[in-house]
């Protein structure tokens, strides 16, 4: 499997961001779709209706997200 590692620079505050990227609800709203997803490092997510599943690796509070992404037939 290739590696890809992407960071972004956000104009807002760590923790709208946060919420944005974790919590299923605030998810929902801003990609319009039910979304997978629980703050427990070795959980599973999906996203798009299963268009985009994952693992997350590593949560600091309104700090870091480390998820592992698979698209597709990658998994």
């Amino acid at each position: 499997m290739k590696s890809f590692k992407k960071s972004f620079k956000i104009k807002a505050e760590p923790s709208d961001v946060y919420a944005s990227l974790t919590n299923p609800y605030t998810i929902e709203l801003w990609s319009g779709y039910p979304a997978q997803m629980s703050s427990e490092p070795g959980s599973e997510f999906s996203l798009w209706e299963g268009d985009i599943t994952g693992r997350n690796l590593e949560f600091i509070q309104d700090k870091k997200l480390v998820q592992e992404w698979y698209f597709g037939d990658q998994i």
